[in-house]
């Protein structure tokens, strides 16, 4: 039987008096999880028009409604376009020309929102950078794209200084947090940077003849008479995104406007109750896919009241729900641990909140359990909403909505409405059944365009399968239940090959040990096999909560006793580290290449210790 009668196959049901579908073990075929969707959010289109169009459209009726809270000044949707506007003519004005790629690094301020749509609007493309970055990654990601304009916050523009002394930019401009500050907040920061400048000189700009700041930029822009709107072009790139490295280098990610549309209506579509009154805590910061598509440019399409969190700190997430109380926010799940354990919050009610949403990394089910506890103690009609995601699919193809049927404890919920999401085996590409590990794979309007100038990397990541669909190849590992819930187990690069080949997943080893009472959080990696030619075997990382840390010796008898019951006699883990803490990458996810770098250091060291005694 060939696929489309498959696909077409149906049964009657007497019984119903509906026609049923008959499942054929295949998820890519069955599509169990659209038995979720109405026939309306199954029939809806998707934006084709740059972002900022459908920005727009969505908010044309309400100009006057607030869209950015930045510290307490309300920007409103009509302010929000007038300043998009300037700034489009202020690029303009600069020469900057369709399918340019300007280099943005900025955290969740104003100018950051102005510049993204901006862009859109002439047809340019924006090349999102952590600030952060090293000076030598920065000059990488510049050089990377060949982009001959730097936007950097002014704190960080002595390290990017030397780019247009060198001739890498042609210009930078400087955008200082205070810009758009309420009048008495700025006047404060400004004296703020003065006094700390006199301290330290070296902390005064000094701008040399290519750099200006944002005020004389948008100046730039006001005697531009010329076009500003670039027509509509299908699969045009809109910005660039950087993988988080956490996997190996980092490459950028080029996210077409359509891609970003769909991810925001998508999230929509998903049924969670989001509404134009509600309002929005946006945390997650834009140089992530992440933070532009569900952070940014979904509550903004919806119209909701976005608060611009420019320095998120985790250890003050229970102030900021204290002071903003928000309706919708999008996070990481590490944030849960610091507000689960708050004591500001021990008796605050948060029946305000809807849907509270973490992504961007694995939650342990001993975390969520938690979580989801804390919530009902608090009011909070919600669980903790999940998704899934990949910077090449723009950061979200998956979600669980509010049905307790889609919200198991350990899913990651189901696809999107117009996603499809399957499980392949990583050797032979076949498709498996239900509740088989293998490689989740994901096609739909989110999948990328492509790495930048890397085609075989591109190659690598989208394949095209023989049912003519070209197919994301995340590398994670999980599985598919018949209702269409997808569970993450691990990475594929995660996953710990012993030298007799058996494979260990570290998130089954997490999991057994987070449900010790005594552990905060944990992490496992792979450490070489010091009796064997190859292969790996699991050591774990482990945080103890603070009431636990002077007894860490009988913890950890204990956790291996734990493991010794609960896991596989090949997956106990051979070694543990307890440590005050561990490493997070720039957006907060676990950076367990650093653990294994910390690792392989330390048996290194071992090895040539164990040499000399000998």
């Amino acid at each position: 039987m060939q696929n489309d009668d498959i696909k077409n196959l149906h049964i009657y049901d007497a019984a119903k008096d509906t026609r049923k579908k008959v499942l054929v073990g295949k998820p890519s075929i069955d599509k169990p999880w659209l038995k979720y969707y109405t026939q309306e959010q199954k029939d809806t289109d998707m934006p084709k028009m740059s972002t900022y169009q459908y920005l727009y459209d969505c908010n044309k009726k309400y100009l006057g409604r607030t869209a950015l809270n930045y510290f307490g000044k309300k920007i409103t949707f009509q302010e929000l376009f007038e300043n998009i506007d300037k700034t489009a003519r202020a690029f303009k004005a600069m020469g900057v020309k369709e399918n340019d790629i300007v280099t943005i690094s900025l955290p969740n301020i104003p100018e950051a929102v102005y510049m993204f749509y901006a862009l859109s609007k002439i047809g340019a493309i924006a090349n999102m950078v952590d600030p952060r970055t090293s000076d030598k990654g920065i000059e990488g990601y510049v050089r990377e794209v060949n982009s001959d304009l730097l936007v950097i916050i002014d704190s960080y523009y002595n390290k990017v200084k030397k780019l247009s002394e060198n001739g890498v930019v042609d210009n930078i401009i400087t955008v200082s947090p205070a810009d758009s500050l309420p009048f008495g907040i700025n006047l404060g920061y400004k004296a703020k940077e003065f006094i700390e400048s006199m301290k330290d000189p070296m902390k005064k700009n000094h701008f040399n003849d290519s750099t200006i700041n944002w005020t004389e930029f948008i100046k730039q822009g006001n005697s531009y008479s010329g076009k500003v709107e670039a027509d509509y072009i299908p699969n045009r790139p809109v910005v660039i995104e950087h993988t988080g490295g956490t996997t190996g280098k980092p490459k950028g990610v080029m996210l077409s406007n359509e891609n970003i549309n769909a991810v925001a209506l998508q999230s929509v579509l998903t049924g969670i109750d989001m509404k134009r009154e509600h309002n929005w805590l946006d945390i997650m910061p834009p140089f992530i896919a992440y933070g532009v598509g569900m952070g940014l440019h979904l509550p903004l399409t919806i119209g909701m009241e976005t608060i611009l969190i420019p320095q998120f700190d985790a250890k003050k997430f229970d102030e900021l729900l204290l002071k903003h109380k928000p309706i919708h926010m999008v996070g990481v799940p590490s944030y849960w641990g610091t507000i689960i354990n708050s004591k500001k919050l021990a008796k605050k009610d948060l029946s305000y909140m809807i849907a509270p949403t973490v992504g961007g990394d694995a939650m342990d089910t001993t975390l969520e359990q938690e979580s989801n506890e804390f919530l009902k103690e608090h009011n909070c009609t919600s669980k903790i909403t999940k998704g899934y995601g990949m910077t090449e699919v723009t950061g979200g193809v998956a979600g669980t909505g509010t049905l307790d049927e889609n919200n198991l404890v350990g899913s990651v919920g189901i696809p999107f409405v117009k996603t499809t999401i399957s499980i392949f085996d990583p050797e032979t590409s076949e498709e498996l059944g239900y509740n088989q590990n293998g490689e989740v794979c994901i096609t739909g309007p989110n999948t990328m365009l492509g790495y930048y100038n890397n085609d075989e990397a591109t190659s690598d990541m989208l394949k095209k399968h023989s049912d003519g669909q070209v197919w994301v190849h995340s590398g994670d590992i999980g599985y598919m239940t018949e209702d269409g819930n997808l569970f993450i187990v691990d990475r594929l690069k995660r996953m710990i090959i012993r030298y007799d080949g058996f494979k260990v997943f570290p998130s089954m080893i997490e999991n057994v040990i987070s449900s010790h009472n005594a552990v905060e959080s944990c992490k496992v990696v792979g450490i070489p096999d010091d009796e064997h030619s190859q292969g790996k075997l699991p050591k774990a990382h482990v945080v103890l909560k603070d009431e636990y840390k002077f007894n860490s010796e009988i913890v950890q008898r204990e956790l291996e006793e734990l493991c010794s019951e609960k896991l596989p006699e090949y997956s106990q883990p051979v070694a543990y580290k307890m440590r005050n803490c561990l490493p997070l990458t720039s957006v907060g996810k676990i950076d367990f290449l650093s653990l294994e770098a910390e690792d392989l250091q330390e048996q290194g060291k071992s090895r040539v210790l164990s040499k000399k005694l000998i």
